[in-house]
């Protein structure tokens, strides 16, 4: 799986957390936006698996769930997240900007 960990970084503003150790190639970001709302992206490199979630801090569940296989990259631009499966098809795109929207499912 592809991906750029300054594209990650910017658009996540944090840095990921390292889930068991850096050679798992696991990782996890989140960012909180005004309104209570979290978003988390998890990743498994080396499987080419990831997950993206939405919660909210009144909810006692989540919101939505996705676990997505076989993905080729990850790109974080302009203020979106996109996820691209092996086809070059985008799987996911969530906006982060004014607030937190999908834009593209395909499951």
């Amino acid at each position: 799986m592809e991906y750029n960990e300054y594209e990650l970084l910017e658009l996540f503003e944090d840095e990921p957390v390292v889930m068991v150790d850096e050679q798992t190639g696991m990782f996890m970001y989140s960012k909180n936006d005004d309104y209570g709302f979290q978003l988390i992206l998890t990743t498994s490199i080396h499987e080419n698996k990831c997950s993206v979630s939405l919660g909210y801090e009144h909810f006692k569940g989540l919101i939505f769930d996705f676990e997505l296989e076989d993905i080729n990259q990850i790109k974080g631009e302009n203020n979106r997240l996109t996820i691209l499966g092996n086809g070059g098809n985008t799987e996911v795109e969530v906006s982060f900007k004014p607030h937190f929207s999908l834009k593209t499912v395909r499951l």
